[in-house]
């Protein structure tokens, strides 16, 4: 077997793995779902699932800025397949593959593996600062339940500093590009407004992702004015909370406990559990379903990748200021 064929079956194995672990999480669960479904509502758990499946829209969009900043330019169908396909192993345990998957996917591009992997995790480190922000809407309701919720606005701060002083996300990227390819330049990042505009489309992702909590919390009987910047801001910190827990699949566990602190002032008891519940079921089948749509228009446009654009490498007089080098 040639070593291309070897790679693609072990792709095909990888994928199957990832399908069979998020059939298995809507399985777990499924004799409390008709329950879940039946006490929300049909209108409102469809509404949710739109809600959580269109908020991941603008991080694609984003992770695109980002890449572009990194000199690659890829097609919106080449681009299309690899954030989603690679996207999926995130429900692999372990945080390392998709960024490892990102770096798979670049080389028959004919694109700097690194590169790719540097964006994706430019993007996770920007969608955890943009999740902090977008979780302080929560933080007057939630310093009612305790005051440690003030630690979160420290944790802003020092989210922020990646994005106003870039120099340091670059140091970060420098250690995972070491660690992914050999040479000792650490990559290129876009400059200050390309960051916060990757960082602004992100911020729009939580606030349309996070409105399938408020919608579920007040199809559960949480009064609206409260369930909005709960709701919205419980989900970013729940995600949050969830992206720490590399080790598990999508912070499987984590999250859950996480949005269970923050939207208790608005639900609790049962209402509470079917909320968490459905909350992660719909983000699975969405996901699931996101993928299925780009696996079909994959197979129905089957042609060869367009010729990506590569940027010419810039001079190292170029590189931002406190970037690795």
């Amino acid at each position: 077997m040639s070593r291309a064929r070897a790679l693609a079956a072990l792709r095909l194995v990888g994928y199957a793995a990832v399908l069979a672990f998020l059939g298995w999480q809507v399985w777990r669960v499924r004799h409390g779902m008709a329950e879940s479904l039946r006490a929300v509502g049909w209108g409102a758990a469809l509404t949710a699932g739109v809600l959580a499946a269109v908020g991941g829209v603008p991080g694609f969009v984003g992770w695109r800025v980002l890449l572009a900043g990194l000199g690659t330019r890829l097609s919106l169908r080449d681009a299309t397949r690899v954030y989603f396909l690679a996207g999926l192993t995130r429900y692999l345990p372990g945080g390392v593959w998709p960024t490892v998957a990102h770096a798979a996917m670049a080389r028959p591009l004919r694109q700097p593996p690194a590169r790719l992997a540097a964006a994706f995790l430019a993007s996770q480190g920007l969608a955890a600062v943009s999740g902090v922000l977008v979780g302080v809407l929560a933080l007057p309701w939630l310093l009612g339940q305790s005051r440690w919720w003030w630690l979160l606005l420290p944790a802003c701060l020092a989210a922020v500093a990646p994005v106003l002083a870039p120099g340091l996300l670059a140091r970060l990227l420098g250690v995972a590009a070491r660690l992914l390819r050999r040479g000792d330049a650490g990559p290129l990042l876009p400059g200050r407004p390309a960051l916060l505009g990757a960082t602004g489309l992100m911020v729009l992702g939580w606030l349309i992702s996070g409105l399938h909590v408020t919608v579920l919390a007040v199809a559960l009987g949480a009064a609206p004015g409260p369930a909005l910047p709960l709701g919205i801001g419980g989900f970013a910190l729940s995600v949050v909370a969830g992206l720490c827990a590399v080790v598990l699949p999508t912070g499987l566990g984590v999250r859950e406990v996480a949005l269970a602190l923050t939207v208790a002032p608005l639900v609790g008891g049962p209402d509470l559990v079917t909320l968490v519940a459905l909350s992660r079921v719909l983000l699975t089948v969405g996901d699931i379903g996101s993928t299925a749509v780009v696996l079909a228009l994959l197979a129905t446009t089957g042609r060869r990748p367009a010729e990506p654009t590569v940027a010419p490498c810039p001079d190292p007089a170029d590189r931002l200021e406190g970037a690795p080098s």
